[in-house]
């Protein structure tokens, strides 16, 4: 898996490095040197809105463990894209559980199990923009394709989401003593305890969110580089996008990001050079300011740690007895 990924992430830097000898530079970074300061602080807010509605879904999962600290779930997820922005292979997920079972002293595979789950919304929303987006907004020809692909991922995320919620409160079978059975019986079995219907409710509701903030990033920085651009074209836009983006071949996603984009809102009347220039300041925006803020939490994490509160022994010991009875915290 791991020579496949870097294979991919070599033919992207081939494409990539073709693409640019074909944009206009001097078009591009005019459009960029041109762009409104106060429009793209705007953009920075949304991003950054974005984020801690991400915490904030985590940390709905995060209280069945009796971690109820929303700022550790806020410098989990802050780690976590920051990890991803420099790193090729999603990393950032390993690097947040480690954040916060340290912090929290909790187990690393309980924080696993509820970042598993939370995750499961992200490919949920993409099926349902596919799906409402195809039936809906008029989409460029080269994303037909992608609609069968936005019901398959809706119907697996869907059905994944039934699943733990049926098999929460349900008999417990023989566990298994050893092997990766045993790996695979806790997790399963840690995540259906997290399920509930008032948090997934919840979930869905805030992940909802955090897409119509992101489409909103989109067509605020094109504002601000002063293009005229429809809605369905920040819709096309972050559909090409992320059905790319399942496998992560550059960090931060950097080139395809700007490819798909390009592609995406030429349909719309957008230039390629113009269109390549908004992609990257949508970049900057969200990956430069959270790398930052990662290295910050990196540097947090090097300090020493504090000494154990004498409440953290029982608020964790009490937290597997929450997941399995699936009481609300």
């Amino acid at each position: 898996m791991r020579s496949w990924r870097w294979l991919a992430g070599v033919v992207v830097l081939i494409l990539l490095c073709y693409a640019v000898r074909q944009v206009n530079w001097t078009v591009a970074v005019a459009a960029m040197r041109h762009a409104s300061i106060a429009t793209l602080a705007v953009a920075i807010l949304l991003n950054g809105a974005s984020l801690c509605l991400r915490s904030l879904r985590w940390w709905i999962f995060l209280r069945a463990l009796g971690i109820g600290s929303f700022r550790l779930a806020v410098r989990g997820v802050i780690l976590g894209c920051g990890v991803n922005n420099l790193f090729v292979a999603n990393g950032g997920e390993a690097a947040r559980t480690v954040l916060v079972a340290r912090a929290a002293r909790a187990p690393s595979a309980s924080v696993l199990a509820t970042i598993a789950v939370e995750r499961l919304f992200d490919p949920f929303c993409f099926g349902l923009l596919v799906v409402l987006g195809s039936f809906t907004i008029p989409l460029p020809p080269g994303l037909s394709g992608v609609r069968f692909l936005g019901v398959a991922v809706l119907l697996a995320t869907a059905g994944m989401l039934i699943v733990l919620l049926r098999m929460h409160g349900t008999p417990r079978r023989p566990i298994p003593t050893h092997g990766w059975r045993h790996h695979v019986w806790m997790l399963r079995s840690q995540a259906s305890g997290l399920a509930t219907p008032r948090r997934f409710g919840a979930a869905l509701l805030i992940s909802t969110s955090v897409w119509l903030l992101q489409l909103a990033e989109y067509a605020v920085v094109a504002s601000a580089l002063g293009v005229s651009l429809p809605f369905a074209a920040s819709v096309a836009a972050m559909i090409a996008i992320n059905a790319g983006l399942v496998l992560r071949a550059t960090p931060g996603g950097i080139g395809y990001f700007e490819f798909a984009y390009a592609v995406a809102v030429s349909h719309f009347g957008l230039s390629a050079d113009v269109a390549v220039a908004t992609a990257l300041v949508i970049q900057m925006i969200e990956i430069i300011p959270v790398t930052i803020a990662a290295l910050v939490v990196t540097l947090r994490m090097a300090r020493p740690p504090q000494r154990a509160s004498s409440l953290d022994g029982p608020l964790l010991a009490g937290a597997g007895t929450m997941i399995s009875s699936g009481r609300e915290p």
